[in-house]
């Protein structure tokens, strides 16, 4: 019996450390907004670079991205759930990568939420420079229309009211665009949140790259009273319009 004892001991103090470890893990879940899960918010991102092959044989279209954002808010595994063209989807990965957002959080803490995102990829008039406007995706498609209600996106009418702006900030001129002397309309297509934030923004129409972004930068502090449903706030689309003017 005594040279059995050494090897009990021996798996009891393998089971200890592995239980140790386990305890000392960290959290590997990953979420998804709603049900008490925030969304993430993007607040810096990187346009993809155009392939000369895919310039040359003028492909256009979106890469839909399926990617995590982790809780210090850099994106951590990232897939390719709509191809477009295999150097073009190389671009768009290696762009979000050096996407970074305020991450989600749930009961107050950051945790890893997964998100979609599609990149559009467009060739106007001069094929040196290409437009890339970037569109944010809930999960289930913007429309709202996955399972979960939570994360459902509205648009005003047939019962749903419309959101009613208590809080506009203006957007700033870039000086390059003052020296420019650009004026016109930014339009943006965004999700006003249950409690009357802006979350998903789109540029529909462009006016100038920097201009966009200072439009973008300008809605993202807005406030709204939420759109409701049946007298509860629910999260809806609405179109918003930006206008530049010197004077």
């Amino acid at each position: 019996m005594r040279a059995f004892i050494p090897v009990v001991a021996a798996l009891c103090l393998a089971s200890t450390s592995m239980a140790r470890s386990a305890q000392q893990a960290p959290e590997t879940r990953v979420y998804e907004p709603g049900n008490g899960v925030s969304a993430p918010v993007l607040v810096k991102d990187v346009k993809p670079q155009y392939t000369p092959d895919a310039m040359r044989a003028g492909v256009q279209g979106a890469v839909a991205l399926e990617c995590v954002v982790q809780p210090d808010g850099t994106i951590g595994e990232v897939r390719v759930t709509k191809a477009l063209d295999p150097g073009l989807d190389q671009e768009a990965v290696k762009a979000v990568k050096q996407w970074r957002f305020t991450p989600g959080r749930k009961e107050g803490k950051p945790v890893p939420v997964r998100v979609t995102l599609e990149m559009t990829f467009t060739l106007r008039d001069r094929p040196a420079q290409p437009v890339f406007p970037v569109r944010p995706v809930s999960p289930g498609g913007a429309s709202g229309t996955g399972p979960a209600e939570a994360t459902a996106v509205h648009k005003a009418g047939n019962g749903v009211s419309a959101p009613v702006p208590v809080r506009e900030v203006k957007p700033q001129y870039t000086a390059e665009a003052q020296k420019a002397k650009i004026e016109g309309i930014v339009e943006l297509e965004c999700v006003v949140e249950k409690d009357g934030r802006i979350e998903e923004v789109t540029v529909t129409k462009s006016l100038d790259e920097g201009l966009d972004q200072q439009a973008i930068k300008a809605v993202r502090q807005w406030r709204f009273e939420p759109g409701r449903k049946d007298k509860q706030p629910v999260r809806v689309l609405i179109t918003l319009e930006m206008t530049f003017t010197l004077r």
